[in-house]
């Protein structure tokens, strides 16, 4: 837990953010002991050899982050979402300080419990997956211990949240997940003031088991309001092109092995006109990044750092990714994308910007589905640029109310208006529940 010192002045506002990697998380390294890390190394040695040899990437994660230390919050992704979240409140509450107490998810533990409800005024579930659905409907570690919200006494907000649903597996039907399931959602719903979420298919798990209004604010990350990077300089004009694939868990490797064959051939085919330039998302890349040089695929620059990588966003004409958040870092970047989805999270948000051609199902990535997807929405990316734009301008109202409705819950210095988030609602009737509207956001079909 970390409290991040803002502003000291009498009149702050505390906020706490229940997060997956709060701030101090990101330089934090643990070592192994030495046995365990000595077994890892043989084991990361050996795949290492097994790859030179084969020709085939041999990766276990578990071995390669214990051997290398590489520990489990270097997500950029969630790290943005942080970086977001602090922003828009802050511009919210403004003129008024705030402070953060940073939580992280799993962490809410009796005493950090009692220091919340003695220093805090908002206690903020920040973005992010916090809903996981395993295939048979079971909740993950967050939904399965929702109850732990028990002990927090101060209103209760979920920002942005989304569910994750991984793409290589049977799932349960969202309308027929078990009713233990059902019940945690109702109860997360009950305890949380007001809830937004990052796409319609969170919308709908709502909507499906609660009458309560959400709002569908997009993911945070999507406005995000980073330092300014200078372009650098092209070679000859050709494109630049940003790559980004998932290994950031054994789960998302297991869905990437089997298509690293089409994605190198993909790769080297666009390489002979385009530059190449990789957005490392996690430390866990860094062996696929090696790999796919050493298969001929060449990469400019890795822009790897939290620092730089919205440089390397600044400097890509389009990005072609698998992970979701670097689908949000380039639409943030204003920058047209291909997503090679791995989870329906995926899916969902390239349906919430009505771009659903820029995503295509992993299981259709196949080399020549690759080629043609890929020269359909390069070759028409200042459409998409538009479209792109027209839709994060309709979604960013909905953002900015949401932020104003938690700044408006702790009583203020001086009053004022605070917009009314009920004109993004709307009665769902298939459902039986209301979400927002999105009328305003409808798909869009550049072949149209």
């Amino acid at each position: 837990m970390r409290l991040s010192q803002t502003d000291t002045t009498g009149d702050a506002v505390t906020v706490c953010l229940y997060l997956a990697i709060p701030e101090r998380e990101e330089t934090r390294r643990e070592i192994a002991p030495w046995p365990r890390r000595l077994k890892s190394l043989i084991r990361a040695t050996q795949d290492r050899a097994a790859t030179v040899l084969s020709g085939r990437l041999h990766l276990d994660i578990h071995h390669y982050a214990t051997a290398h230390v590489v520990y489990g919050n270097t997500n950029q992704g969630d790290i943005a979402i942080r970086k977001a979240i602090a922003q828009q409140l802050t511009t919210a509450f403004a003129p008024r300080p705030v402070r953060f107490l940073e939580v992280k998810w799993g962490e809410l533990t009796d005493r950090v419990a009692m220091e919340i409800n003695a220093r805090c005024d908002l206690f903020v579930i920040a973005g992010g997956g916090y809903i996981f659905l395993k295939a048979d409907g079971s909740p993950g570690h967050m939904l399965e211990t929702v109850r732990e919200l028990d002990k927090v006494r101060c209103p209760i907000f979920a920002y942005g949240i989304g569910l994750n649903r991984l793409m290589h597996e049977e799932v349960c039907a969202l309308s027929d997940l078990p009713e233990s399931t059902r019940e945690k959602i109702r109860y997360l719903v009950e305890r949380c003031e007001k809830i937004s979420v990052r796409d319609t298919e969170t919308a709908r798990l709502f909507a499906l088991n609660s009458r309560k209004p959400v709002a569908v604010a997009g993911d945070p990350a999507l406005f995000y309001q980073p330092n300014t990077y200078p372009v650098p300089a092209r070679a000859g004009g050709r494109a630049v092109i940003g790559v980004n694939l998932a290994a950031h868990g054994w789960r998302a490797f297991a869905v990437l092995k089997p298509l690293l064959p089409a994605i190198i051939a993909f790769l080297k085919n666009i390489q002979h006109d385009s530059e190449l330039v990789y957005l490392q998302h996690h430390e866990l890349e860094r062996p696929v990044v090696e790999f796919l040089r050493a298969q001929g695929v060449q990469f400019k620059a890795v822009y790897g750092r939290s620092g730089d990588l919205w440089e390397g966003y600044a400097a890509a004409d389009f990005v072609v990714c698998q992970m979701l958040h670097s689908a949000v870092f380039a639409a943030c970047a204003g920058k047209p994308f291909f997503n090679i989805a791995y989870d329906r999270k995926n899916m969902a948000f390239c349906e919430l910007l009505g771009l659903p051609d820029c995503c295509l199902p992993n299981s259709e990535a196949g080399l020549p589905a690759l080629e043609e997807r890929f020269s359909f929405l390069f070759h028409n990316r200042e459409a998409f640029s538009v479209a792109l734009s027209r839709r994060k301008k309709a979604l960013r109202p909905v953002q900015t109310r949401f932020a104003a409705l938690l700044a408006a819950e702790v009583p203020q210095p001086t009053a004022s208006d605070v917009l009314d988030l009920q004109e993004d609602m709307v009665y769902l009737p298939e459902a039986g529940a209301i979400m927002p509207s999105m009328a305003s956001v409808r798909p869009f079909d550049i072949r149209r």
